[in-house]
């Protein structure tokens, strides 16, 4: 019984000298050079699930204006859109991006027309001849994996992403009655390029639209910044674009005549009046587009009763 007693407290012993052990191994185990250098790993979005699109029944959706913007990438704001301007690593920038999936048709590019944007196969562009188009070189082969078909070998430097340094991005607001909410989403975006041409005055060249419904599986899995004051990249593309935490002016917003701004208001002074107008427009879209309750309009009134009644006595 003696001996039982003894092996177990041995036992106990062994145990807590092994314990104590790995405590120290653990402690004196060397940190690895990540951790001594001071950087984290980011967070990687490759496998997160991509964000379903609002929903909204065509029945419910009572109010809506088309919006449309010039995102200009020299803001600080919209700057993490424009670097790196070259591709480092698996790093690039938005119109890298574009290009790629366009020269991989992987999405589909479409015709700028003046005032329209039709997404049908008929104004479709094709690689090649948006590649002559704005004068971008490349070479032409076979491709060995299909018949009859091409495949074009383009340079890294030549892909003009220093030159596309403005978007437009088109908006849709809507007011849907079955959640009482107005909502606004980005529909499209076109790319602009910013060449000086022969006579060195600087011209912009809309490239093409492209629908941000088939640029969301992509976007999901980019990770941006949040502003250029944190690079900590807990924000995805398409969450940055999604949140409208970009920066641009108001350009035109849909209308009869389907007019810009600049085709109606003719100096420097009324185009940014009437910006900053349609702006605060709709910051408060949600307050104008309800009717009042009786409630609210007996309170009005009974403060301009009150205030009628004050001036009056003022003036006895």
């Amino acid at each position: 019984m003696y001996r039982k007693r003894i092996n177990s407290i041995l036992i106990v012993c062994t145990l807590m000298i092994f314990g104590m052990t790995g405590g120290l191994n653990a402690q004196n185990k060397p940190t690895s050079s990540t951790e001594n250098s001071g950087s984290f790993s980011e967070v990687s979005l490759k496998k997160s699930k991509i964000p379903e699109s609002q929903l909204a029944r065509g029945e419910d959706i009572v109010w809506k204006r088309d919006v449309y913007r010039m995102i200009d990438l020299k803001k600080s704001q919209n700057g993490i859109l424009y670097y790196p301007v070259e591709p480092i690593g698996d790093r690039m920038n938005l119109f890298s991006l574009i290009f790629d999936l366009v020269a991989n048709n992987k999405i589909s590019s479409y015709e700028y027309l003046d005032g329209r944007e039709i997404f049908t196969d008929a104004y479709a562009i094709k690689f090649k001849d948006l590649l002559k188009r704005f004068e971008i070189p490349y070479r032409e082969k076979n491709d060995p994996k299909k018949a009859n078909a091409s495949i074009f070998e383009i340079d890294a430097v030549d892909i003009p992403s220093t030159e596309v340094t403005l978007y437009y991005i088109k908006e849709l607001w809507y007011l849907d009655q079955r959640n009482s909410t107005v909502n606004a989403k980005p529909v499209a975006l076109c790319p602009i390029l910013v060449r000086d041409d022969e006579m060195g005055e600087t011209r912009t060249y809309p490239m093409f639209w492209i629908s941000f419904e088939s640029l969301k599986p992509y976007l999901s899995q980019i990770p941006v910044s949040a502003d250029s004051l944190n690079s900590a990249t807990r924000l995805s593309a398409y969450d940055y674009f999604n949140q409208r935490r970009y920066e641009g002016d108001i350009y035109k917003v849909s209308n009869l005549k389907n007019q810009t701004i600049m085709q109606y208001c003719k100096t420097p002074e009324t185009i940014k009046a009437e910006q900053e107008r349609l702006e605060k427009e709709f910051l408060n879209i949600d307050t104008s587009l309800w009717e009042k309750s009786q409630r609210q309009l007996q309170k009005e009134a009974d403060r301009k009763k009150i205030k009628k009644s004050d001036k009056t006595s003022g003036k006895k």
